[in-house]
């Protein structure tokens, strides 16, 4: 079942080589204003159930280079068509 229904997905880990698609991972893109909001959710999240200081550091710098991004790039808010939002909701 994917659990993002809005993109398909296929991401490799460089270096562990593992593979998640649509069916294991969810994509937030740097445009979206929401973005950097929610990944300080997620790092405030990591940090309560006792993260390493290695996956601390690296949404830390995920949530920097994501703000830099918006800084020199137009951004928007969230939101899906119509067509979409069909698929979206089943």
């Amino acid at each position: 079942m994917s659990i993002d229904k809005k993109f398909k997905i296929l991401a490799v880990n460089p270096i562990t080589g593992s593979v998640h698609t649509d069916e294991t991972a969810l994509l937030l893109c740097a445009k979206d204003k929401a973005t950097p909001v929610a990944l300080e959710a997620y790092l405030a999240e990591c940090k309560r159930l006792g993260a390493g200081e290695p996956q601390l550091k690296s949404v830390a710098l995920l949530i920097e280079r994501v703000k830099a991004y918006q800084a020199e790039n137009p951004t928007k808010i969230a939101d899906v068509s119509e067509q979409e939002a069909g698929t979206l909701l089943t």
